[in-house]
């Protein structure tokens, strides 16, 4: 019985929770916060849906400032120090919490999901791995192959035409990758606006804005395939993304040998991406 009269509890609270938050969505300032949300995705995917076209056109010459990048490089180590410091907070929030709000709880959610999605983000476009290994397959490896097809018959390599259409449009940027900068800004309004959020609980929010609003503009100074520096800003896809195909040129311990190999990687970016990078040290 004690089993049963725990559930029961249980069950009045969360209804209790339903029926609290069911109120405050009636409340004014909440409609308020709603309006404003509501209005800036529909501004934010509208910019979208009218620079989606040509964003999908990567093409022609773009300025690789190598000594920008390292720049980059650099300040991403303190982005993700942050991130990594400040993704325990909301799950020792969450649980330590005594008596558990309904709106903290979302607050603490959002947060958590917001800087995991920033850590991924910053983590794939930092890491030039599966470039490197599609190029080690479709440019040297694909040439032995090629010159012994039977030999090689085990090897399936897929054609560099339907690569690179499929790589061009995820340099254009996914919209579900940019949505971690969304959730920043709108904490940031929800912050703003009257509500139950405050500006502490929208801290982190305001950390993260700052620091992308600085790497962003260290991105844009080392190369920029996207025209636009509020497209870029917005999805941040768009400035990051590309970045994964410039790494490599840095990496001169182990992957630049000579003059050669750079050569032959601008052939590859050029093929898989259309972008012609003008390469400047």
């Amino acid at each position: 019985m004690g089993v049963f009269n725990r559930m029961k509890r249980a069950e009045d609270l969360a209804f209790e929770e339903v029926e609290y938050l069911k109120s405050q969505m009636e409340e004014p300032e909440m409609q308020t916060q709603l309006i404003a949300l509501l209005t800036f995705v529909v501004i934010v995917l509208s910019l979208r849906f009218f620079s989606g076209g040509r964003l999908r056109l990567l093409a022609g010459e773009h300025v690789l400032d190598i000594r920008a990048l390292n720049d980059v490089s650099m300040f991403k180590e303190v982005f993700l120090a942050y991130l990594n410091a400040a993704v325990l907070e909301p799950i020792l929030s969450i649980g330590g919490m005594e008596e558990t709000k309904a709106s903290d709880v979302i607050i603490n959610i959002f947060t958590l999901g917001s800087i995991c999605w920033w850590i991924w983000l910053l983590t794939d476009a930092f890491d030039f791995t599966d470039v490197m290994q599609h190029y080690k397959f479709h440019v040297e490896l694909r040439e032995d192959a090629e010159k012994d097809p039977k030999r090689f018959s085990w090897l399936r390599l897929k054609s560099m035409d339907e690569d690179a259409i499929r790589e061009k449009k995820s340099l254009a940027g996914p919209l579900t990758i940019d949505v971690a900068l969304w959730l920043s800004i709108a904490c940031i309004g929800a912050a703003i606006l009257p509500g139950v959020v405050t500006h502490r609980d929208a801290m982190h929010a305001y950390v993260v804005f700052v620091l992308w609003a600085i790497l962003h503009h260290l991105c844009r100074k080392a190369t920029c395939w996207s025209s636009g520096y509020l497209v870029t800003f917005l999805f941040p896809s768009t400035a990051l993304m590309p970045l994964e195909y410039c790494f490599p040129l840095m990496d001169v311990a182990d992957t630049v040998e000579d003059l050669a190999f750079v050569e032959v990687y601008r052939e590859f970016v050029i093929k898989r991406t259309g972008v012609e990078l003008i390469i400047e040290s």
